[in-house]
């Protein structure tokens, strides 16, 4: 909706196709706190707003000397002009296979500067973890045998919570120079890298898993006003670079190359968050544990196998994945294959945000044994939630419910 002259029209419903950005009876209507500006109204009304913009009800207050039939004009040229570039597109990209096709510009939502430009401190992200840290308890428990204990546990484990793919040599410096209080007494020092990898080696993968799921929560709390439907995750996998070299046959020749790790992660697509971490399988059973009743899962053919199907159904999640061609002969996968959604389904390149903002980074698993990698990439799952968390709450502050 815009309002000029003081009076106030929608935008036509030709201009957002219909189940995406309409105006719904059923849910309510939040108002953009600040004044909008031509440039940043007009995005608004073309045909390029993303299928999961939260919330999806919008209105908003423009400035400038516009009168309702200039304001239209702009917004049918708008409007055409993306529909023909989204065409366009289409048909330039559409012979590509899915995996080289670029980004749709469906993918950008508005008011990107709000999110993007975000401050984030390295103080502001070990609050945040060391509040998580508490709400779980120490994962390590003190005795009275040995020595002392020199550091708070809850501050030990919030900072590995933010390590992500620093290493312990700079985790250490970055403690050091925030002056982050840890001891127990009234000396003034800081854990040394070593003091930080022991640490780490003693937290279970299973408080750093909940860990992982409570940041999660957090910015789903966030969007929770919105009162959209949130559960909706998409199951993929990627890989971690290492940093020791590996003897591999290649075209008949052996050759070194660098050690790799392979995980899987369930993201949640409203929120850019990763809710869990496993070990790479084809496999969503132990995955998909944490999740609520009637949750989407998005996941490409990959996925496809019959004990999935399964799973699913037991769960009960609804499972959308791609099949691969070919008869589907066994009785889940024809059930799967009829209820397959098109259009629920092209929202899963949405959730391969988490792992490109992490190969953007440069990350790599400088860990040698198997469950040291699985930390690893959970920490550096933590890290990204953190991130998303302060991003989430600025976004999320931006609207108010009318």
């Amino acid at each position: 909706m815009i309002e000029a002259d003081g009076r106030s029209f929608t935008t036509p419903g030709a201009y957002a196709p219909p189940g995406h950005i309409n105006i719904a009876e059923n849910k309510p209507i939040f108002a953009v706190n600040k004044v909008l500006s031509v440039r940043e109204w007009l995005p608004l009304t073309g045909n390029t707003l993303p299928f999961s913009l939260i919330p999806g009800n919008i209105i908003a207050l423009i400035k400038g000397n516009l009168s309702i039939e200039e304001a239209v004009d702009l917004t049918s040229e708008r409007a055409e002009e993306s529909v023909i570039q989204a065409i366009l597109r289409e048909e330039r990209y559409s012979l590509r296979d899915e995996r080289k096709q670029p980004w749709s510009v469906k993918t950008r939502r508005p008011f990107r500067g709000a999110t993007d430009k975000v401050e984030i401190s390295f103080r502001a992200m070990l609050e945040l973890a060391e509040r998580v840290a508490k709400e779980l308890k120490a994962p390590l428990k003190t005795s009275k045998k040995g020595r002392p204990v020199v550091y708070d546990r809850i501050k030990l484990a919030a900072a590995i919570l933010v390590k992500g793919m620093r290493s312990f040599v700079d985790l250490s410096a970055e403690l050091s120079n925030v002056q982050y209080d840890m001891v127990l007494d009234e000396s003034e020092r800081y854990p040394s890298p070593s003091e930080l990898h022991n640490i780490f080696t003693q937290i279970p993968v299973e408080w750093m898993e909940e860990a992982l799921q409570r940041l999660d929560d957090l910015s789903k709390e966030e969007f929770s006003k919105f009162e959209e439907n949130l559960d909706t995750f998409v199951i993929d996998g990627s890989a971690l670079s290492g940093d020791t070299l590996v003897e591999r046959v290649v075209l008949t020749k052996i050759r070194l190359i660098r050690d790799y790790f392979q995980y899987q992660a369930l993201v949640r697509i409203a929120t850019n968050t990763i809710r869990s971490i496993k070990k790479h399988s084809n496999k969503i059973g132990d995955i998909i544990r944490s999740l609520p009743a009637g949750s989407i899962v998005l996941a490409d053919p990959e996925y496809d196998v019959e004990e999935n199907y399964r799973v699913a159904d037991e769960s009960p999640i609804e499972l959308q994945v791609k099949q691969r061609k070919g008869a589907a002969k066994k009785s889940r996968r024809k059930a799967a294959r009829s209820r397959f959604e098109r259009k629920k389904y092209n929202r899963r390149k949405l959730g391969e945000r988490p792992f490109g903002n992490i190969e953007s980074r440069r990350s790599k698993c400088y860990y040698k044994l198997p469950e040291s990698k699985l930390k690893g990439a959970i920490i550096i799952g933590c890290t990204h939630n953190i991130i998303a968390y302060f991003k989430n709450k600025a976004w999320c502050s931006r609207f108010v419910k009318l």
